[in-house]
């Protein structure tokens, strides 16, 4: 790799060299990268969470209450270090969850009584029991109207008073549950929360384009979950489920499969209506310390394979967030089309990850978010250098960082991407 250095960041309508636009030599470098080939340089693709707000002065509250508040940080940090792709920055936003009353997350403010930087937190929990198999599988909407959305949120408590098969009975007395007091206060707490979200949506879609206006492309905007996740996060809960892959392993692809046929067309419909050009995928069940490669192969991989395959099919790039250890996963994720994918990695044997999976899928990863954290500008260099001695050579190679970024120090920031900018160039 060369030594060559780059200028900082362009104008937004600034020409580089080639008469293209600055966002378009970044976009033709993420694509070149993508389809393992050699781009110009290494794209440089950090990974951040709060860093946005708390690094620019605006606590994590006010970020989740008006995204508004970070299109100056979002244009101060694209100027500072210059990202190739940037990490969608909208976050969950604070008001449609305080008047929802959602039980299932924790976050800054009055409403948990948490400081003003306290991230965002979710909290795991089983909403379908043992004995509840029968009645969700008899009618998984039904259950999930009357069972579980209940229990997520206390203003929709009420909702299990309904009855969809009642409604559409001939008689209007069925509709009686929609005059009670408890019901219709559930009403308006879904009307409120939906204009809620509209409103800091608005701001997001401002935020957004602010930072592709000023020149940089942007992915995530349309995460998505995969079938096996969606059902623990959201349904069964982690640990019940992966015990379940012990105990009734049938019942988890059934519920698999049933949730997959709902969720994923519908992922890639966000996508497409939110003019999105990837699907983000967090992988949060898979982990190499959660489940056996044999389990991973049966039950969480097939799912996994076909919400890429319809990404792929409905001409989106799935990025896929292996989170925590995936070392003994390489064989089997290689199943993909191939130069259609992008696989980041939190955990992961860079080298072996590259003579597995590189010949099938882009990778991205190898700077450690802990070596950010709490190293020193010259070891973050260091350990740049190293890492593209062996992942840059042949294309499909992303330099990004094990985990979303909430705090770092300036220098390691500057001497990450400057180590990039120094030792990333293709001769």
């Amino acid at each position: 790799m060369s030594e060559q250095m780059t200028n900082n960041a362009a104008p937004a309508g600034a020409m580089q060299e080639g008469g293209l636009p600055p966002i378009a030599v970044r976009s033709i470098r993420n694509q070149t990268a993508l389809s393992l080939n050699e781009p110009d340089r290494v794209p440089f693709m950090p990974s951040m969470n709060n860093f946005y707000a708390m690094h620019y002065g605006v606590s994590i509250k006010d970020s989740m209450t008006d995204a508004r508040t970070l299109i100056e940080p979002l244009r101060k940090f694209c100027a500072d270090y210059n990202p190739d792709w940037v990490w969608n920055p909208v976050p969950f936003p604070i008001k449609p969850m305080e008047t929802i009353g959602h039980k299932q997350a924790r976050w800054p403010g009055e409403y948990w009584n948490l400081p003003d930087d306290t991230p965002y937190q979710y909290v795991d929990k089983c909403y379908l029991t043992e004995d509840d198999w029968e009645d969700y599988f008899k009618d998984p909407s039904y259950y999930l109207l009357t069972r579980v959305i209940p229990e997520k949120y206390e203003a929709l408590g009420a909702l299990k008073m309904l009855s969809p098969y009642a409604m559409c009975n001939q008689a209007i007395l069925s509709y009686m549950p929609f005059g009670l007091p408890p019901v219709q206060e559930a009403l308006k707490a879904l009307i409120k929360t939906g204009q809620e979200v509209m409103d800091f949506m608005q701001g997001g879609i401002e935020l957004t384009m602010s930072v592709i206006n000023n020149g940089y492309p942007v992915y995530g905007g349309a995460p998505t979950m995969i079938p096996f996740d969606y059902f623990a996060d959201c349904i069964r809960g982690l640990m019940e489920l992966c015990m379940d892959l012990v105990t009734d392993p049938d019942v988890v692809d059934e519920a698999i499969q049933k949730v997959g046929d709902i969720i994923i067309p519908a992922g890639i419909q966000t996508a497409k209506m939110s003019n999105c050009q990837d699907l983000f995928m967090p992988l949060h069940c898979g982990v190499d310390n959660f489940m056996s490669v044999e389990n991973y192969e049966k039950h969480y991989w097939p799912c996994l394979k076909r919400t890429i395959e319809a990404a792929i099919a409905a001409d989106l790039t799935p990025i896929v967030f292996c989170e925590g250890r995936y070392n003994t996963r390489l064989d089997c994720i290689t199943d993909v089309p191939k130069g259609k994918v992008l696989y980041v990695f939190e955990e992961v044997d860079l080298k072996e990850a590259k003579r597995i999976v590189g010949p099938y899928a882009a990778i991205g990863g190898g700077m450690n978010t802990h070596t950010l954290m709490n190293g020193t500008p010259e070891r973050v260099e260091r350990e740049v250098r190293e890492t593209l001695e062996y992942m840059a050579p042949g294309g499909g190679y992303f330099m990004c960082n094990s985990i979303a970024l909430d705090q770092v120090s300036p220098e390691n920031m500057h001497a990450w991407r400057d180590a990039v900018e120094k030792y990333g160039y293709y001769k």
